[in-house]
């Protein structure tokens, strides 16, 4: 499979991604509410879209990454006192600044 090949997955495959029994895979088909494609005789689904199709049950704050959430909530926070640079990041940025400096002759 090359790269950034999305993998196509059977009923049984899908079923087992999603852990649940293959027959509920075929209800779902039947009520029109999984992403799939038949080819020939067969049901074909991209794992990448039954993911998206999980994702998207997700309440909204669920779909958001715990870091990624805390992080927005203290940018957008107008009292934090937390010092957010690190003692090693502030060193680093100080070599970086004296590095930038211009010469002077």
């Amino acid at each position: 499979m090359g790269e950034g090949a999305e993998r196509v997955l059977t009923i049984r495959e899908a079923a087992a991604l999603l852990k649940v029994h293959p027959n509920t895979i075929r209800n779902l088909l039947a009520e029109g509410r999984i992403p799939a494609a038949r080819v020939g005789r067969q049901w074909r689904f991209l794992e990448g879209e039954l993911v998206a199709w999980i994702r998207s049950g997700y309440s909204t704050p669920a779909r958001m990454q715990s870091g990624a959430q805390r992080k927005e909530a203290l940018w957008h926070s107008g009292n934090v006192q937390e010092n957010t640079t690190s003692s090693s990041q502030h060193l680093t940025e100080r070599s970086l600044d004296a590095l930038l400096e211009r010469p002077t002759g």
